[in-house]
């Protein structure tokens, strides 16, 4: 989330804290805009987003660089949303491909502290039942927080106790106010009608008529992405792969235009090259996601990138290089950010 303007109240805050070098022991910083980015560095960029905090979410405080504060963020997550790693030093990994919620306590009601991208990774803290204790340090920007005391030094302290940790006078407990209501998994269309579109910036998708119940998946600004059930009548549809309007589509089509094919189901043979894991400037996969790099098909020049589920890796990584490869897939984007190729999704491989 981009940097933006505060109240002057914030702005104050800021500069009181920002003058110290070191945060003291037992600081924390309470989110104070309904939703915030939490990045793996301290700066703007699409390919270091981790997650996305909550209004109200309570971050232990690491460090500080500039207007950027390092902090910790713990919380419960939904056990098969996760899978074992070693990488980076980490335990855990998301799985889930839509990203899963991180919540206060190990129950499906509870309130939600934040919403975690697929491939964030994360330290195992500890467990109970199908639900896991994590934790992870990044990065947040400090005007979207206010500075606290830490909520478990000063669990159980009273209103002096708590004033004195601070090195202020003896506050009253109502000058710390109440939690906010946590953003809800569900909305409805309000208005006359809402359209959804391919992505923020995207083509129109559908429209939307008014009390549509959609389930959001995730969130981006002011931008949600969301599902919606329904009924269509078939003979009015075709196959996503079906022959008419993807027959003959080949990657340079796609890449010239990215906009109209994203999302089609198409049938290439590839060469393949190699698997590979994203870096952090691949901005069109998650941190980590394994991919094939695949030559295009028919003496076209350039390349595909493959990115592969979990459920088709195995598959993959026993693949031989310069072997030719039949991929069924979908177009997650014609145009890549870095490299101007076509990205697909792997959804079966002969």
């Amino acid at each position: 989330m981009s940097p933006r303007g505060i109240a002057v109240t914030s702005l104050l805050v800021f500069g009181l804290v920002a003058g110290s070098a070191d945060p003291a022991i037992g600081q924390s910083v309470r989110v104070t805009v309904p939703e915030e980015n939490f990045r793996k560095e301290p700066g703007v960029t699409g390919s270091n987003r981790l997650a996305t905090v909550f209004e109200g979410a309570v971050l232990k405080i690491e460090s500080r660089q500039g207007r950027w504060v390092q902090a910790t963020i713990e919380g419960w997550i939904w056990s098969p949303s996760v899978e074992s790693t070693d990488r980076d030093g980490f335990d855990l990994v998301v799985s889930n491909p839509g990203g899963e919620n991180l919540r206060e306590a190990p129950e499906g009601n509870a309130r939600r502290v934040g919403r975690l991208m697929r491939g964030m990774l994360l330290d195992r803290v500890g467990g109970q039942g199908n639900w896991t204790r994590v934790r992870r340090s990044a990065w947040v920007w400090s005007e979207s927080t206010v500075e606290v005391p830490d909520v478990e030094a000063m669990a159980g302290a009273s209103p002096v106790d708590a004033a004195q940790a601070g090195g202020g006078n003896p506050v009253e407990e109502e000058t710390i106010p109440p939690r906010p209501s946590p953003l809800s998994d569900r909305i409805l269309v309000s208005g006359e009608r809402a359209y959804l579109h391919v992505s923020p910036s995207g083509d129109t998708l559908a429209s939307l008529r008014p009390q549509a119940d959609l389930q959001v998946l995730a969130r981006q600004g002011s931008w949600a992405r969301v599902k919606v059930e329904g009924w269509v009548w078939v003979p009015s549809t075709l196959p996503a792969d079906s022959a008419v309007g993807s027959a003959g589509l080949s990657p340079a089509d796609v890449t010239a235009n990215p906009d109209q094919y994203r999302g089609r189901q198409v049938r290439w043979r590839l060469q393949f090259v190699s698997v590979e894991r994203a870096e952090p400037a691949r901005s069109d996969f998650y941190e980590g996601e394994p991919f094939m790099l695949a030559r295009a098909p028919d003496g076209e020049q350039g390349f595909v990138y493959v990115a592969v589920p979990p459920e088709l890796l195995t598959e993959a990584e026993g693949l031989r290089p310069l072997q030719m490869i039949d991929v069924l897939a979908r177009v997650r984007t014609g145009r890549s950010a870095l490299m101007g190729v076509p990205v697909v999704d792997l959804i079966a491989l002969n």
